[in-house]
C-alpha cells in the first residue's frame, strides 16, 4: 500500500552534527555523504567536542568531552568502522561510547553503550507531572524501541500518548453546556482536534499533521521509513507536552498564589466601620 507521507520526507539527508547523531540519531539510520569529500565524516570521527547529557556513571546530567584521537589521511571511506568515546568531566572512568560505520557513500551509527534509550530516560521524567502513570511507561518505551531499531512499535507508543492527550481534553470538554458530544464522536481526528482546541496546547493544534504522520506510520511505513521518521516525531510530542508542562506549572502557582493571598488577608486586621 502507498504511504500519504510525502516519498521526499524519507530521502537519505547530510550527516548530522557529532552530538545530534549520537544523542538523537537511532541506531542504522543510514546518511548519504560524497565519496570524493571527507569533511562531513572527518568532523564526526574526530570530533573534539563535548555533549551535555546522562551520565551513566554519574546517574545524573554531565558534561562529556571526547577524547581526542589522532588524525589519519584515509584514501576512502569505505567499509571503515571507527568510534567516538565521551569521558564525563565529573570522573574520567564514566565512558561513553558511540560506533560507526561508513560503506559505500553512507554512514550508519552500529552501536553504542549506554543505548539511546537510557540516555533519554532521565530527560523524560520532567513530563510526569503532564502524563498518566500509563502514559509515561509509553513514552520510555517508545523511546525504548526506537533506539533499539523497532520503528513501528515505537511510533504505536506515540500514537497512543497523542490520543491520551486528546481524551483527557475531551473528558474536560464533556462538562461544558455548549458540548455536542454526537458531533465529536462522528468526527476525524483532524476534526476532533479543532473541536478541543481551547483546552489543548498551541502546538498539537497547529500541527495536528503529526497524528497523520503517527497514523501512517503503523499502518503503512517500513520499519526504516519509522525509524528515520522518529527523531522529529518524538520532538513533536516532547513540544506538545512542554506546552502541557508550562500551563500544568502556571496553573500551580496560581492555587499557591490564591493560598498564599488568603492566609494574607486573614492575618490583616480588618479596618474598623
Amino acid at each position: 500500500m502507498a504511504n500519504n507521507i510525502p516519498e521526499a520526507e524519507f530521502e537519505p539527508e547530510e550527516i548530522p552534527s557529532a552530538s545530534e547523531f549520537c544523542l538523537k540519531i537511532p541506531l542504522y539510520q543510514k546518511f548519504h555523504f560524497n565519496t570524493n569529500e571527507w569533511d562531513a565524516l572527518e568532523l564526526l570521527e574526530f570530533y573534539k567536542g563535548t555533549v551535555d547529557c546522562y551520565c551513566h556513571g554519574c546517574e545524573r546530567h554531565s558534561v562529556l568531552t571526547c577524547r581526542e584521537k589522532h588524525s589519519q589521511q584515509r584514501l576512502i571511506y569505505n567499509n571503515v568502522i571507527f568510534t567516538i568515546t565521551f569521558v564525563c568531566t565529573r570522573d574520567d572512568s564514566h565512558i561513553t561510547t558511540f560506533v560507526f560505520r561508513a560503506h559505500d557513500g553512507e554512514v550508519e551509527k552500529i552501536g553504542q553503550f549506554p543505548s539511546l534509550g537510557d540516555l533519554a530516560a532521565p530527560d523524560l521524567q520532567k513530563y510526569r507531572p503532564v502524563l498518566t502513570n500509563e502514559s509515561y511507561k509509553e513514552l520510555v518505551r517508545g523511546v525504548g524501541l526506537a533506539s533499539h531499531d523497532v520503528g513501528i512499535g515505537a511510533f504505536i507508543y506515540l500514537r497512543r500518548i497523542f490520543e491520551n492527550l486528546i481524551e483527557a481534553a475531551h473528558l474536560k470538554a464533556k462538562a461544558e453546556a455548549s458540548w455536542d458530544e454526537i458531533a465529536y464522536e462522528k468526527a476525524r481526528m483532524d476534526e476532533k482536534i479543532q473541536f478541543l482546541k481551547h483546552l489543548l496546547p498551541p502546538f498539537l493544534v497547529e500541527n495536528r499533521v503529526l497524528y497523520k504522520i503517527l497514523s501512517s506510520g503503523v499502518h503503512e511505513l517500513s520499519e526504516q521509513e519509522c525509524l528515520k521518521a522518529f527523531p522529529v516525531v518524538k520532538l513533536g510530542i516532547e513540544l506538545i507536552l512542554d506546552d502541557e508542562l508550562e500551563r500544568h506549572k502556571r496553573e500551580r502557582k496560581i492555587e499557591e498564589a490564591k493560598k498564599a493571598l488568603n492566609l494574607t488577608a486573614q492575618g490583616i486586621k480588618q479596618p474598623k466601620a
